[in-house]
């Protein structure tokens, strides 16, 4: 908590300017720093291979945060970081371990080409799901074997109509999620299963509302969301503050918008995206980072600058600290389409050849459209992370180029799919699977991904 105090006070204190500036500040500093240290992404690559070119990413990113800092929106001022004190803090690590009962997971510090695969969480993780279809989209992935934790979706309405932002009434809505999510592991047959979330909320008091041993328990991983381009502001404080104080595991996510304002190449966000994780660790405080990086033009985490990116920041972190690291799917196409399938391979592949101790999700329609999550989606998820386990970086990059040619040509124009409901066959919470076609789709799928990994 003395740190975090430090850090408040310095985004009290420290230096005044414009929020316009800093994002300038980080897009011309994160390109300057770029071409310093060499970091430069080879045309057609997914997977870096050079790991000096990770090990690069990272003193870029260092130097990138002790140049900017961060800057908290609530005060216009800019928190003051120091070298030392990133020095101090990256080799200092606590155990992550999620979930109770049986679904007890400790959370592995992965490392570039690890033989262990990634914790698989299932769910909608933020993305829209409808009310009436809410409790069987998040049991769908509880149901799942390999899913070892399921993250939660946001209600798309409450009582049937729309959800009011910023009121008290979000704090019923977030109550209402939290019970059905708790509600469906039991439903599993796997009452313990951790929960990360709530993704209804976007005020403080409804995040602390279901915090508690029925809802959000100490064993389960709850969301404090950071600013995107190393930014931050009062409601992260207050939910950071209240997590470290009550002895709760919290994730920082972001999700930083390559062509976005503060971000404009693949290397820049590379440089972000690590810098970003730091924050999460001597500001925040979280017990793990989730990025979700974006492309703006897509709005997806599937594009080829996307997966460089990331998968460079990812070998960067995993070389060079220690602190829990995961990773976002937010797919373009909808459920129910190969294109689907190919986004969540693609992206699969290169995290956990990269050294990601987390894969969430995945979602589909980009989280918007209601309903694009699904447990299958989840095993596709796992069971391709699993696979490539035994992969090389050469060969897993060979892998995601020729999965990413699969769909490359349909960024602009994805298939819309099927929501949940016309992907499962659900006659009760007790009895639900997809459906043939779906299961015919996934075994197709599935079956392609392995010949493009050499697997007999």
């Amino acid at each position: 908590m003395i740190d975090i105090y430090k850090h408040l006070k310095s985004a009290t204190t420290g230096d005044e300017k414009a929020e316009e500036k800093h994002d300038m500040e980080v897009f011309m500093r994160s390109q300057e720093l770029a071409e310093k240290y060499g970091i430069i992404r080879e045309s057609g690559s997914f997977v870096p291979t050079d790991m000096s070119l990770a090990d690069s990413v990272f003193e870029a990113a260092v130097e990138l945060l002790t140049s900017v800092g961060i800057y908290c929106i609530d005060t216009k001022k800019s928190i003051k970081i120091d070298e030392e004190e990133i020095r101090r803090s990256v080799n200092s690590s606590k155990v992550l371990e999620i979930g109770r009962f049986k679904e007890k997971v400790i959370v592995p510090f992965r490392y570039t080409m690890d033989s262990e695969p990634p914790v698989i969480i299932g769910g909608p993780m933020g993305g829209t799901v409808s009310e009436e279809n809410f409790l069987e989209v998040h049991l769908s992935s509880a149901m799942e074997p390999i899913v070892q934790g399921v993250y939660a979706g946001a209600l798309e309405k409450m009582g049937g109509k729309g959800r009011r932002g910023k009121t008290p009434f979000e704090m019923l809505a977030a109550l209402k999620e939290a019970r059905q999510e708790r509600l469906a592991t039991k439903l599993a047959g796997r009452e313990g299963l951790a929960l990360m979330g709530p993704g209804t909320p976007t005020i403080s008091p409804a995040y602390m509302l279901v915090s508690s041993e029925e809802l959000y328990s100490t064993a389960d991983v709850q969301e404090v969301y950071q600013l995107d381009e190393l930014k931050t502001d009062y409601e992260t404080f207050y939910k950071s503050i209240f997590h470290l104080e009550h002895g709760n595991h919290f994730l920082s996510g972001q999700c930083p918008v390559f062509g976005g304002t503060g971000i404009g190449t693949p290397e820049g966000l590379a440089i972000v995206d690590v810098a970003e994780t730091i924050q999460s660790k001597i500001v925040t405080g979280a017990s793990i980072h989730l990025s979700g990086a974006v492309h703006v033009n897509t709005h997806s985490s599937s594009t080829e600058e996307i997966m460089w990116a990331s998968n460079l920041s990812s070998m960067a972190i995993s070389r060079n600290m220690h602190h829990y690291t995961g990773r976002y799917y937010w797919n373009l196409a909808g459920c129910c389409t190969d294109m689907m399938f190919y986004e969540t391979a693609a992206q699969a592949i290169g995290d956990t050849v990269s050294g990601r101790d987390m894969l969430v999700g995945p979602v589909g329609a980009r989280g918007a459209g209601a309903d694009h999550s699904t447990g299958l989606e989840s095993r596709f998820m796992g069971e391709i992370a699993h696979l490539a386990t035994g992969l090389t970086l050469e060969e897993a990059n060979e892998a995601v180029s020729k999965i990413y040619a699969k769909y490359e040509n349909f960024l602009q124009y994805p298939p819309e799919g099927k929501p949940f409901n016309e992907c499962y066959k659900v006659r009760s919470e007790y009895e639900m699977k997809p459906t043939e076609e779906y299961l015919k789709l996934y075994r197709d799928i599935f079956t392609e991904i392995e010949s493009y990994c050499n697997i007999e």
